[in-house]
Formats: structure tokens, C-alpha cells, sequence
């Protein structure tokens, strides 16, 4: 038997002689990766950065260095806003919030540098609101407390609060903490309710959730040794990647497990002793789950070409939470499912029939079949309908007034906007070698001034360098912010500096976001290109054909169309409103090239799956139909079962207040509902009745590929006629 059960069988049935001791080596692992995941917060943050050097990231550089540190040491700056609507600068009640704000941050050991208003800070010309700007050694600790001491004041009829870049990403950090949280309770949850429908009892749901559990502790940990090495070398790690692998780790958990626990039940029913069962599940279903992971690890290494620390995060995200599911199946599974047994089937519900094909599947299954045509036509039009809105998207990056009202950022903009007048960025002209060219810096001050996007320009001059900073007036979502920057780079600076020797770089909250786009955009075709090579070969290797792959490629591209033009639809036009979703004025620049890799990852996992199962009783009977029927059949209640777990779990992120979390969340559910509807039941099962044997078509010249089996261990059985479901009693 060991010369046809292949590398995943032999690992299934090594793993489940020794049950015990592959347990306590896994919880060997899982405590040491529990120590690992409790320091992963020191080494990732929620700023986003630029993994290449832009001009955006020279002027920030040159600020740091010369404005942003104190006897040589990095020191944060922040600000105290005083607002009130019954009550004016100047009045007893609002001086004498102005007054104990400044003796609260100059109380906290570690600020340093308190500018009150009195001093000629910024004061609103309404005289509703003020700043008290300060400056704090580089601890977040020292920010916290800050931040805390503030909010302890009480004012009748005036707020104070404090807001800068570093308190706004503490407190977007507890946001997503605590929109992780619920998401993940949420899952849980429904991930088990939906485990109990699809297996039809209490400890076959059980065993993909301890998988999943298991994968998120691994995961973590390993991604927080990626984020220390990371870190030591320089090189940022996006909060995102802890983001995605709760959001992930639950899905692909469930995802790969559900796939092995359903066939060992399986094998079962037949009459399989529980060493034969999980042996024969070892050598198809976790071959399967191995391929679907291989393939989601090594495309979704396509994001990692992207030079953006958000990008980065995602990668190693994924890839470590798809690396630890498809090991705990492959290895941790066989043990759990030796000891548990036929036990599998304990706290069976009363209708169920664990094993058994649904009839229900079969029937639908057959009608597919039988009118390849009408499904095709009903498939790609449902398709081209939901990705129609696509033609109209726009990109944005979400403002400070998409978050929470409540939310720090949210209501400081409504201060700046309100009653200063500009928004809440700032964009700034780093200018070295300016000392010769005084006159001209000058000049070009007063054209930013004169601009219609920006307004309060000042000139800081520090040493040779100046620095020129101004108030932007236009929202992000604008496109007048864009161009603002672009007449700023290519037209007044050069006006201003021709001939001076003075070197210019602008910088900025604005800035900075073009840069990065348009990093994202050079990059973006790359990582498709390599998502879409690597999925390819992974396909043409697994199933020796050169057809299947170019199906699945452009039937994911369909999926992936679709879920865009969900997207725009949802957030850009806002019909996602009642369901209490963000309105946006467009869509996150991120989100094209985040969505089509883990869409076009997920969905890889659903047609391996499939096509394992169909090409598996292909090999035994060489009935192409009855293949599809039988494939379809097996896998339709799983599929179905595993895209319902993953759409409860991404819903719940879908549900946050964070815009770009909440499109994320959507944008992998419906993709994900997609993929296995519309295209895993009606258009690759009609392509493939058209298709017929030219499914596994394979060049000659490349018959020298390795031949994988996809025959079960035991005897197979006779092919099942096309019509016979029609006659066929239900079995569940």
C-alpha cells in the first residue's frame, strides 16, 4: 500500500500510529508559539510605509532629523484642541481649559516643549477652538499617559482631547483590537452552527474549528518571529498582517480541515477500518488540501513584490496562517482522528446520514449536466451584471470623517474643518541648500499661500534647511488634493528654485499617499503576473493539464470582476448604507490588488478541491459527465459548507468601522459566495461536460511532468450513470 498512497497518505498514517506523541508535539509547538504571539505587538503598528524610499519619504526624513528630535534624541509631536460651543477664547471657562490642559501634559513625565495659545498658538478665528501643541519623548507609554491625562479633565461646556499622529495610532490600534475581537467571536459562532448543518454532528463540527485554532496560535507566532527579524533589519511590519491571519486562520482552518474530516467519514460508511480510512484521506483529501495550500502560500508571495509595509504584512500574514493550516491537517488531524475514531459521528442530528452523497446535490448537479448551455448563460451573465459597476470606480483613501464619529481623527477634522478651515494634513516643503536662496523660498512661500488648496504657509528655517509648512484645504477624496501636489511639484517649486542649487521634496500626509499609489501601481503588475504564473504551473502539475488551469485563471478573473464591481456598488454608491456599511467616496487604492490575490487564493482552494474529486472518478471510469455529477455531488455540500464559513467570518470584519477593514471583509465574502455559486456550480461544471476529454489535455512535450494519482486506495467503484439521480431516494 505504501507505493500508492503518495507523500501525504504515508504522513496521515505515520501521524495517527503514534497519536499521542504527535499530540504532544504539537502542543510543544503551540506553547511556544503562544510565548511568541504574546510579543508580536512590539514589532508591528498601523502606520503604513513605504518599503523604498519616494521624495514623500526624503522630506520626512529630513524633518525628523532636524525638527522631530531633542538633544539628539526622536521625540513625538502632538496636540492638545480645546473646543467649545458655548464659550470663546479668551472667556474665563475656555482659558481655564487652555490653563489645566498645558499643567496636565507638562505633569506627564516625558513631554516636553508645551506651546499654549497664550504663546501664539493656533486659535480659530471664530475663537471656538485652540491648540496646545508639545512635544513627548519617542515612548508610547509617555503618549498614553498623555493622552489619559487630558481626558481626565472636565471642562462644563468645553472639550479638550488630545490628537496627533502617534495618539491616532494608538487609538486606531485599539479599534482594530476590539473590531478583531468581535469579528472573531462572530465567526466562531457561526462557524460552528454552520459546521453542525454540514457535518450533522457535534464532534465532526468540533475537530475543524480545534485546526483552526491550532493554525491562528502557529501562525501568530510565526509571524512575529518574521516581524522581530523584520524589524532588526529595518524594514516595517504593517499591523495587518496579525489582521489577516485572525481573519484568515479561522477560514483556511475550517477550510482544509472540513475537506479531510468529511472524507474520513466517508471512508467510514464504507467500511474502512479507521487506520484504512485515514490512510485513504491522507493519500486524496489532504493531497488536496496540500496543493490548495502550496498554491495559496507561493501566489500570494505576489504581494510581497508590492514595496508598501501594508502589502507586506498581508503576505506574510496569509502565507504563515496557510502554512500552519495545511500542516495541522496534514499532520496534527490523523492523530486526533485515530483517537476520536468512529466516535467522528457522536452527537449525530437526527436527519443527518454522515458519509452519504445529498441527493439534493446530485439532482442539481445532474440538471447542470444536462443543459451545460443554460448554466454557462446564467452563470456569465450573473457575473457580468454584478461586475457591470466596475466601469464607473473611483479610488480614494478613506477620510478621517469615514471613521467613527466618536474616533479621535474624526472629530479633530471636524475641529479643523470647521473652525480653522482646512482639513486635518499638513503638507510640508523640505528645501536643502536654501540659505543662498532666501529671498526665493520666500517667494515660493507666498505662492503656496496664494494657491487656492492650501492656507496658514509659515517658513521654519532651520540651519541651510527651510522648511515650508502649510494646511491643505481639500478633502483626500478630492481630486483638486492631487493635482494640488502635482502644481506644487512640477510647477511652483521648479518656478521658485530654477537656478538656486536649492533641492526641494515634498512631503505630507498628501504626498505621501500619491507616492505610495503610484508605487502600488508599478508594482501591481507584477504580483498579478506572478500570482497568475504560479497558480498555473501548481494547476498544470496537480492535474497534467494545460486546459483546466487556463479555465480556473479565467474563471477567477470573472469572480475576482464581479467582487469589484460589488465594491463600487456597496461603498462608492453607497447602497451599502442600510446594511449600516461606510458611504465612501471610492474605493481603497488597496484594494484591487489585495482582493484578486486572496480571492483568486480562496477560490483556488474550491477548484482543487472540485477537480481533485471529479478527475479522481474520471481516472476510474473515464465518464466525464458522471465524473462532474459525482464531483460535484461530493464536494457541493463541503464547498458550500466551507464558503458559508468563510462568508460568516469576513462578514463580521465587513460589519467594522474601520472603512478599509470593512472592504476588506466584504470584498473576500462575496468573493467567496461567488466562487462557489455561481462559478463551482454552474460554470465550471457546463465548461467541463463541453469540454469533455479535452479537460486533461496535456502537449506531448510535456509528458515528462510527474504523474500524481488521484485514485483512491481501495477498489474504485463503477461509474454511476448520468440519470440515475433522477431515480435515486434522498440520502440526506
Amino acid at each position: 500500500m505504501s507505493t500508492s498512497i503518495g507523500l501525504t497518505g504515508r504522513i496521515a498514517r505515520a501521524s495517527a500510529r503514534r497519536p499521542w506523541l504527535t499530540i504532544g508535539a504539537w502542543l510543544t509547538i503551540l506553547v511556544a508559539a503562544a510565548i511568541l504571539a504574546g510579543s508580536v505587538g512590539n514589532y508591528v503598528n498601523s502606520i503604513q510605509k513605504n518599503l523604498v524610499t519616494t521624495e514623500a519619504n526624503e522630506a520626512e526624513a529630513l524633518d525628523a532629523q532636524l525638527r522631530q528630535t531633542v538633544d539628539g534624541q526622536e521625540v513625538y509631536s502632538e496636540t492638545v484642541i480645546i473646543t467649545s460651543d458655548s464659550h470663546r477664547f479668551g472667556e474665563p471657562p475656555f482659558d481655564a481649559a487652555i490653563a489645566s490642559a498645558a499643567a496636565a501634559v507638562q505633569g506627564v513625565d516625558g513631554v516636553t516643549a508645551v506651546t499654549a495659545p497664550v504663546e501664539g498658538a493656533p486659535v480659530a478665528q471664530n475663537g471656538a477652538s485652540a491648540m496646545i501643541t508639545f512635544h513627548t519623548t519617542a515612548d508610547a507609554g509617555v503618549v498614553t499617559a498623555a493622552v489619559d491625562a487630558v481626558a481626565a479633565l472636565e471642562h462644563e461646556g468645553v472639550e479638550t482631547f488630545v490628537y496627533g499622529r502617534e495618539s491616532s495610532n494608538l487609538a486606531f490600534s485599539e479599534l482594530a483590537a476590539e473590531e478583531l475581537a468581535r469579528s472573531e467571536v462572530f465567526g466562531l459562532i457561526a462557524a460552528l452552527v454552520i459546521l453542525v448543518v454540514v457535518f450533522g454532528a457535534l464532534v465532526a463540527a468540533g475537530l475543524p474549528l480545534l485546526v483552526a485554532i491550532v493554525s491562528i496560535i502557529t501562525a501568530t507566532g510565526t509571524g512575529a518571529v518574521v516581524a522581530r527579524v523584520l524589524d532588526a533589519n529595518g524594514v516595517p511590519m504593517s499591523d495587518s498582517m496579525t489582521i489577516f491571519i485572525a481573519m484568515l486562520g479561522l477560514a483556511l482552518g475550517i477550510d482544509y480541515s472540513l475537506l479531510t474530516v468529511q472524507r474520513f467519514r466517508e471512508e467510514l460508511a464504507g467500511g474502512a477500518s479507521v487506520m484504512d480510512a485515514i490512510t485513504t484521506t491522507g493519500a486524496t483529501a489532504n493531497r488536496a488540501v496540500l496543493f490548495s495550500g502550496a498554491t495559496v502560500v507561493v501566489a500570494l508571495g505576489g504581494l510581497l513584490v508590492v514595496p508598501l509595509n501594508t502589502f507586506l504584512g498581508i503576505g506574510v500574514g496569509v502565507m504563515a496562517v496557510a502554512l500552519a493550516s495545511v500542516a495541522a491537517t496534514l499532520f496534527l488531524m490523523p492523530a486526533v482522528l485515530r483517537l476520536v475514531g468512529h466516535r467522528v459521528n457522536k452527537g449525530r442530528v437526527p436527519t443527518a446520514h454522515p458519509g452519504m452523497a445529498s441527493a439534493r446535490w446530485r439532482r442539481l448537479a445532474t440538471r447542470v449536466v444536462k443543459r451545460p448551455a443554460w448554466a454557462a448563460a446564467v452563470g456569465a451573465g450573473l457575473l457580468l451584471l454584478i461586475a457591470s459597476p466596475v466601469l464607473g470606480v473611483t479610488f480614494a483613501n478613506p477620510g478621517p470623517d469615514s471613521l467613527p464619529e466618536d474616533f479621535v481623527a474624526h472629530r479633530a477634522n471636524d475641529v479643523y474643518v470647521e473652525d480653522f478651515g482646512w482639513t486635518d494634513t499638513q503638507t510640508v516643503v523640505s528645501i536643502e541648500g536654501a540659505a543662498a536662496a532666501s529671498a526665493q523660498v520666500g517667494e515660493l512661500a507666498s505662492a503656496i499661500e496664494e494657491d487656492s488648496a492650501f492656507e496658514g504657509t509659515t517658513v521654519d528655517w532651520r540651519g541651510d534647511v527651510a522648511f515650508i509648512d502649510t494646511h491643505d484645504l481639500f478633502d483626500a477624496s478630492e481630486a483638486q488634493a492631487v493635482q494640488a501636489i502635482e502644481r506644487l511639484r512640477e510647477t511652483l517649486i521648479p518656478a521658485a528654485l530654477a537656478g538656486t542649487g536649492a533641492e526641494a521634496s515634498v512631503g505630507g500626509t498628501r504626498a505621501y499617499v500619491m507616492d505610495e499609489a503610484a508605487l502600488l501601481t508599478s508594482a501591481a503588475p507584477w504580483a498579478v503576473a506572478i500570482i497568475l504564473g504560479v497558480s498555473f504551473v501548481l494547476l498544470l502539475l496537480m492535474f497534467r493539464s494545460v486546459v483546466l488551469p487556463l479555465k480556473a485563471i479565467v474563471m477567477n478573473l470573472l469572480g475576482t470582476l464581479a467582487t469589484f464591481g460589488a465594491l463600487v456598488a456597496v461603498y462608492q454608491w453607497g447602497w451599502g448604507s442600510v446594511l449600516g456599511l461606510p458611504d465612501l467616496d471610492g474605493i481603497s487604492p488597496y484594494m484591487p490588488v489585495m482582493i484578486f490575490a486572496l480571492v483568486f487564493g480562496l477560490s483556488m482552494d474550491y477548484h482543487v478541491f472540485l477537480l481533485s474529486r471529479v478527475k479522481e472518478h474520471y481516472d476510474a471510469h473515464g465518464n466525464t459527465k458522471a465524473a462532474v455529477i459525482e464531483g460535484v455531488t461530493r464536494t457541493g455540500p463541503l464547498i458550500t459548507g466551507a464558503a458559508l464559513i468563510m462568508v460568516a467570518v469576513f462578514s463580521g470584519f465587513a460589519a467594522a468601522s474601520i472603512p478599509e477593514l470593512s472592504q476588506w471583509g466584504f470584498g473576500l465574502a462575496l468573493g467567496v459566495l461567488i466562487d462557489a455559486t455561481i462559478i463551482r456550480v454552474l460554470l465550471v461544471p457546463a465548461a467541463m461536460v463541453w469540454l469533455d476529454k479535452a479537460n486533461w489535455y496535456l502537449p506531448a512535450w510535456l509528458e515528462w511532468l510527474p504523474r500524481i494519482t488521484h485514485e483512491p486506495t481501495g477498489e474504485p467503484s463503477a461509474a454511476p450513470s448520468v440519470l440515475e439521480d433522477d431515480r435515486e431516494p434522498a440520502l440526506a
